[in-house]
């Protein structure tokens, strides 16, 4: 499969994409990869980088919810069935690690992915504390979309372990 890369910012750091190349059939665009309508639940408080994650998983073909803390996370989580939830670990009111913790005592088998800016660079162990705490997948910010995509897509397939 062929594929082209785009590159956004956002303060200063950036995020590479990966995107399939698409084909034009008869005045139609076909995608080289399946769409699938997993509801993902993406939790980070900051806007724009939320915006960004949102809008790409969406053209990836995945529904998303969003949430800007913890808090709203778990609100979410009450009124919604989801597939897989994407979490920030530095976040007001609840810690990514700390909705990790809640969501585990009530959804033992919801995949979770955490992710975290520069956690190398301030001696952090949040990543590490994610994992312990049951995410299965942690990524530090800045990351490349398709690798997110993958591991995604990855989480989304593995057989449910009972």
């Amino acid at each position: 499969m062929r594929s082209s890369l785009e590159e956004f910012s956002y303060f200063g750091s950036s995020l590479c994409i990966e995107r399939p190349i698409t084909h034009t059939h008869q005045n139609r665009r076909v995608s080289a990869t399946k769409p699938s309508k997993a509801l993902i639940l993406l939790v980070d408080d900051d806007i724009d980088l939320r915006g960004i994650i949102h809008r790409f998983l969406e053209r990836s073909g995945f529904s998303v919810v969003a949430a800007g803390n913890g808090r709203e996370a778990l609100v979410r989580l009450e009124t919604q069935r989801v597939d897989l939830m994407l979490t920030d670990l530095m976040m007001p009111e609840i810690s990514g690690i700390e909705l990790i913790q809640t969501v585990r005592q009530t959804s033992p088998l919801l995949p979770i992915i955490a992710m975290s800016a520069d956690a190398d660079l301030r001696n952090d162990r949040s990543l590490e504390l994610a994992a312990q705490a049951g995410a299965q997948v942690v990524l530090e910010k800045p990351f490349a979309m398709n690798r997110l995509i993958r591991e995604v897509q990855r989480l989304l397939a593995a057989p449910e372990i009972h």
